[in-house]
């Protein structure tokens, strides 16, 4: 297959690999939080404390968010959750705890293969909405992490998707035009956001679909 000068940018969670952020692996984040932080500091904080930080935290993160589709980065949200704390720690340690453990994320069996059919004819790139670079940790160790060039994640730009912001920076990274370039997710509103900008969308339910699509 001869290659072209087309860049194909891809959904990270949901496409490339399973992401699943729920309560029980937020509880798992908190109790490895709390630990850290009360072997630092006198003053002990319970685990009900520190999720009422967190929650309300997360409440003004999601409320800003909301408004204009801004991304914070995690070191924003947990320096709010210690400032509701009223405790000084690595704010850096605290990211690294609540991004390697507030969720699970598992490639799909077919990622790989299916990634490398592609990448004999596109440039491969991904742009995802996080406040974190938990998935360039996560590619590197399913394999992966030297297909993609660019990766553009949302805490970087300061929007997410659909915000045309964030796809017009994928543009300016892989050096490309819109015209040229594809975007491929499972939500149909961030395939919206990327034809607004002048991409190809494309709406797929598992990257499978994507050879057949292409």
């Amino acid at each position: 297959m001869v290659k072209e000068e087309k860049n194909l940018f891809i959904d990270y969670g949901g496409l490339i690999f399973d992401y699943d952020f729920n309560r029980d692996t937020l509880q798992r984040a908190h109790k490895l939080a709390l630990g850290y932080i009360n072997s630092l500091n006198d003053k002990k904080i319970c685990l009900r404390g520190l999720e009422t930080a967190h929650d309300k935290a997360i409440r003004i993160y999601l409320g800003a968010r909301n408004q204009d589709n801004s991304e914070w980065t995690m070191n924003q949200i947990m320096s709010l959750m210690l400032d509701n704390l009223k405790i000084n720690v690595d704010v850096q340690h605290l990211e690294d705890i609540y991004k390697f453990n507030d969720h699970d994320s598992i490639p799909y069996s077919h990622s790989k293969k299916t990634l490398r059919e592609l990448k004999n004819k596109y440039k491969l790139g991904i742009i995802s909405n996080l406040p974190h670079d938990s998935l360039i940790t996560e590619l590197g160790k399913g394999g992966m992490r030297g297909l993609f060039d660019p990766i553009v994640i949302s805490y970087q730009v300061g929007v997410r998707k659909p915000h045309p912001k964030i796809y017009q920076e994928a543009l300016r990274r892989a050096n490309t035009t819109a015209k040229d370039s594809i975007f491929v997710s499972h939500e149909d509103y961030e395939v919206v956001g990327a034809e607004k900008v002048g991409m190809r969308g494309i709406l797929v339910k598992s990257l499978e679909e994507v050879i057949g699509v292409l």
